[in-house]
């Protein structure tokens, strides 16, 4: 078995080749033979080789391996560096699997490298802490290498909206691992790259489908893209390198972008990775409250208080007739509380504006836009609608507004028309299914959200006046502040 090759004394590394031995000069070798002579022999002994040897699955080896880019960067960042990589892994393979494979172990076990980078299945892990005690770690530190850490992130595929809370528990988990290694006495170092990526999604107020963060991952909204391996290997080289670096970390001027990379982009996430590698120091975050621009109407029409009156229920109502609460929201700039009846929770607002007459406002991370707003009422396409403080009264049992009946068909081709009392869709059962129409780039419209017939929302009120209609962004987004 694997753990077993372990118990054999670890092999010393081969002895080095003997060298050839030197031709006789000729005579008539000229003097810039023997100053380029010179110049060879003094840039051999200034060039340093780091080799790195990557195991992983395909976090690792897609869009042309994270190798490549920790290389290329690596050595445009520390002069006089050479790194020469080694991948060993499969897809969907954990670091359990790792452990147990003889290919592998064998690999870890010749110790042919400086850096030992570890990276677990991104949603299958826990399992790799004894692979670590009994055969990553221990072989790390008999080679005197580092054994360094690749932090996986959450992904809207397998985490859904919270993102950063899916990173956190990954974060968790990787910190144990280190945990674990340096317990066995292994130098550890974290390539924090799921954090890295939470900082970019934060960086446009926590909206994961803002083309900033999308960008960061491949097709299928899962696996890393070239830009977000990009991200990975900037963390690894600050982490991995990070006491070569002085606390302005590299200079990213002789780093070559990634395909499609622009310079912002790379300097933004070069700093990230300074920070999160403690080479930088953190910069401090700013003290203005993030406000709604003026132009933006929907925006602006938002701010104060509003509320939504919820049904209770049936085991706390206590045989009341009146079985409803009112949940308060308030809105101040682009922060947004919710007083729900388990507490306090914070949202936020993310607002696009394009020109003078065009701006859309996500509610976060709900992920629904507003899609109408008078003086009283603000609904969202996803058909909740809240109303003002101050016109409570007005207030109706989980008030929902049909988004769009008149347009919306399911998978199968089916108006709301299927979906009324007594038509072949007019149960229960079948509300719950998707069309064509998106509250948003990852979430459908159900049919309660807008078949009447299901007898979950209710037509909208009409429209107002053709100069009220001046102020529409988009027919199927956002109709009209009045």
């Amino acid at each position: 078995s694997s753990l077993a090759q372990l118990a054999a004394p670890i092999p010393s590394h081969p002895a080095a080749a003997t060298p050839r031995p030197r031709p006789a000069r000729l005579e008539s070798d000229s003097m810039a033979s023997r100053l380029g002579a010179v110049f060879c022999l003094v840039s051999a002994a200034v060039a340093e080789q780091q080799n790195v040897l990557f195991l992983g699955n395909s976090f690792s080896f897609v869009s042309s391996g994270v190798w490549t880019q920790y290389k290329t960067i690596a050595e445009a960042c520390i002069p006089g560096l050479q790194v020469s990589t080694t991948f060993q892994g499969q897809g969907a393979e954990t670091l359990r699997m790792a452990g147990e494979d003889l290919a592998t172990v064998s690999m870890v076990r010749d110790g042919h490298y400086d850096i030992l980078v570890l990276q677990d299945q991104s949603e299958l892990a826990e399992s790799g802490y004894d692979a670590v005690k009994h055969v990553f770690a221990p072989q790390a530190k008999a080679h005197g290498a580092l054994l360094g850490l690749y932090e996986t992130w959450a992904t809207p595929d397998a985490d859904g909206k919270n993102l950063t809370q899916g990173t956190l528990l990954r974060k968790g988990y990787y910190e144990i691992l280190a945990k674990v290694a340096r317990e066995v006495g292994a130098e550890v170092a974290m390539a924090r790259g799921g954090e890295a990526f939470d900082k970019v999604m934060k960086s446009v107020g926590g909206d994961w489908e803002y083309p900033t963060f999308l960008h960061l991952l491949s097709g299928d909204y899962d696996h890393p893209s070239e830009l977000g391996l990009n991200l990975v290997a900037w963390t690894m080289v600050l982490s991995f390198n990070r006491k070569r670096f002085p606390t302005t970390g590299c200079d990213t001027s002789k780093v070559p972008n990634a395909p499609g990379q622009s310079d912002e982009q790379k300097i933004f996430y070069a700093k990230i990775a300074c920070e999160l590698a403690g080479v930088c120091p953190p910069e401090a975050a700013g003290a203005v409250a993030p406000v709604v621009p003026p132009g933006c109407k929907a925006g602006v029409g938002l701010q104060g208080e509003w509320v939504r009156k919820l049904k209770l229920p049936a085991s706390e109502c206590g045989g009341s007739s009146d079985c409803t609460y009112l949940e308060n929201w308030v809105v101040s700039g682009t922060q947004v509380t919710q007083y729900a009846r388990e507490g306090a929770k914070l949202h936020s607002l993310r607002v696009s504006q394009y020109g003078t007459d065009l701006c859309y406002v996500k509610l976060l991370p709900m992920f629904a836009y507003i899609k109408r707003l008078t003086q009283t009422k603000v609904m969202f396409n996803d058909c909740q609608v809240w109303t003002r403080k101050a016109n409570a009264a007005e207030a109706t049992v989980d008030e929902c507004w049909c988004v769009s009946s008149g347009l919306w068909k399911d998978a199968a081709g089916d108006t709301c028309a299927a979906y009324e009392q007594g038509q072949p869709k007019g149960q229960d059962y079948y509300c719950d299914s998707t069309g064509e129409d998106r509250v948003s780039m990852f979430r459908s419209v159900r049919a309660w959200e807008t078949c009447p017939g299901c007898q979950r929302c209710t037509e909208p009120p009409p429209l107002p006046s053709a100069s009220a209609r001046s102020l529409l962004a988009t027919p199927r987004l956002q109709d009209v502040l009045v």
